[in-house]
């Protein structure tokens, strides 16, 4: 039997790791969810702590403090090779991914190393309006473009990597340690000749907590996307 670990990375989301969690294991109670905490102030971690002695395959990695998405995403891609996982699904722990969606991406693995959950596609959709629908949209315009990658959605952390993509991506120094490295996982993947697709999601806007995103963020994704143009050209 093929085992997969979920991986959600968390930093001050007391109000939906909760949830996060029973929803999980409402679909599977076999499943292995692995929180990644970076010592958030709102004692996000010590809920999860509580947690524990309710769900048998919860486990808690709590760091000393906020070292970014792309670094937590790291720690969960080495978990996952030490303890002999097949895959590794990455997902938001403020509910803007459905958990629900979960079994989708499991099914699709079995043609594919990488697959991305897409607002974009047909069949997707994404809650965000105004300047942060904008802003989302127009980075992934911007990937799709400069990287020259066949795919609609870059940047959702809402996917699934097999032992390949993992082995590879261990392999790599990334350039950044914000939310454009979900950028720079999937290019590294794309271009080392694995086999990719993405799946349509509904994409909901936090109800609570704050965006943990900087609205700088698309200026710092544009000269991290021409950095991986440079290098995609040799």
């Amino acid at each position: 039997m093929k085992k997969f670990l979920i991986c959600s990375p968390t930093y001050n989301e007391s109000d939906n790791i909760e949830i996060l969690c029973k929803k999980i294991f409402k679909i599977n109670n076999n499943f292995h969810l692995l929180i990644i905490d970076d010592n958030s102030p709102d004692g996000t971690y010590k809920i999860v702590e509580k947690l524990k002695s309710k769900y048998k395959n919860l486990y808690l990695l709590k760091r000393k403090k906020k070292l970014g998405l792309g670094s937590a995403i790291r720690e969960g891609m080495n978990y996952a090779l030490k303890k002999k996982y097949n895959a590794l699904i990455t997902l938001d722990a403020d509910l803007s991914h459905n958990p629900k969606e979960i079994p989708l991406f499991i099914n699709k693995l079995k043609r594919n190393d990488f697959i991305i959950g897409s607002r974009y596609i047909k069949g997707g959709k994404s809650e965000y309006k105004g300047i942060r629908n904008f802003l989302s949209r127009s980075a992934n315009k911007l990937c799709n473009l400069f990287l020259k990658m066949p795919f609609y959605e870059f940047t959702t952390s809402y996917r699934i990597y097999n032992n390949k993509c993992l082995k590879i991506l261990c392999k790599y120094k990334f350039s950044t340690e914000d939310y454009s490295s979900q950028i720079e996982f999937f290019f590294y993947i794309y271009y080392s000749g694995l086999k990719c697709c993405e799946i349509p999601i509904h994409f909901k806007d936090r109800k609570t907590g704050k965006s943990k995103i900087p609205k700088i963020e698309l200026f710092r994704t544009l000269f991290n996307v021409l950095k991986l143009k440079l290098k995609s050209r040799f």
